[in-house]
């Protein structure tokens, strides 16, 4: 039976901001794999490239895809497929908001005010995701894959980008800021993908009915998601200051960035996992002898 469930960002957390390496994080996510925890990717990313991430890595299972707006889950995974969810022939996804084409249609209102302080991620070539990301030609093509959501490459100054985030709420969607660029929802978001599939998964599947949940993260777009989670890690970034987590207790902050800061504070969360539930354990056999 499995003591957690790990949902953690990619971008600066599992993967070099830099570089998207994860070579010093795979000793780790092997030894995870092999106790049968769970490592579901919360990240912005599309599932195109999550995909792809996800089988270079060798783990599978759920992810949750840009930013929180939707959650694909393999068919033979062990939950419940919802009513009214979209499908295909590997898996199921429930969609948090409207498609990427509505989100579009909402954000022409304010295009005249503000469309020459943002580009569409989607609308660039994929030389410009390219020159823009670091990533190769076809990563960055798998990069443009949007379909519950909108990134935008800003433009404009951070003052900007706040008056625009009020307007965008006032639409009735919402603003993310990434670790490097600015993503607007319908709605959702990491931490209500989260709790809502961490919930379907203690239901649904018997072998994690009892697992914590543990979540990793290093921009600002993840600290909704840190604040929910039974334990939480802050991967250090060699970018920026670290966001302000708010909650009592239970979070870690790495000393090392990226991956390798990953696996050093993701062992160090598990050890404190199975410490806790040895504990509960050993509490649960003398309250029994006291009982009897």
């Amino acid at each position: 039976m499995s003591s957690a469930v790990i949902y953690t960002d990619l971008d600066g957390t599992l993967l070099d901001h830099h570089t998207y390496a994860f070579d010093e994080a795979l000793e780790t996510i092997k030894a995870l794999k092999d106790r049968g925890i769970p490592i579901i990717p919360c990240t912005s990313k599309t599932r195109a490239e999550t995909v792809n991430l996800m089988q270079t890595m060798g783990i599978d299972g759920p992810m949750i895809i840009e930013n929180g707006a939707a959650i694909w889950v393999p068919l033979g995974w062990g939950l419940e497929r919802p009513e009214g969810s979209d499908s295909d022939a590997h898996a199921w996804c429930h969609r948090f908001g409207l498609s990427r084409g509505m989100i579009r249609r909402q954000l022409a209102i304010l295009n005249i005010e503000w469309g020459n302080r943002y580009q569409s991620l989607s609308d660039l070539s994929d030389k410009q995701v390219a020159a823009v990301t670091g990533l190769d030609l076809e990563s960055a093509a798998r990069a443009k894959r949007r379909q519950h959501s909108e990134t935008l490459v800003w433009l404009g100054t951070p003052a900007d980008r706040k008056a625009f985030a009020a307007q965008v709420e006032a639409l009735d969607m919402r603003c993310v800021e990434g670790g490097r660029f600015v993503h607007v929802l319908a709605s959702g978001g990491k931490a209500e993908a989260v709790s809502w599939l961490h919930h379907k998964i203690r239901r649904e599947r018997p072998d994690l009915e009892r697992a914590r949940s543990l979540s990793a993260g290093d921009a600002e777009n993840d600290v909704e998601m840190l604040e929910v989670t039974d334990l939480a890690l802050l991967v250090r970034s060699p970018v920026n200051e670290p966001p302000t987590v708010r909650r009592r207790g239970g979070l870690l902050i790495s000393d090392i960035a990226g991956p390798a800061g990953w696996a050093e504070g993701m062992e160090a969360l598990i050890e404190r996992v199975e410490e806790e539930e040895d504990r509960d354990r050993l509490l649960s056999k003398r309250h029994d002898h006291n009982a009897a």
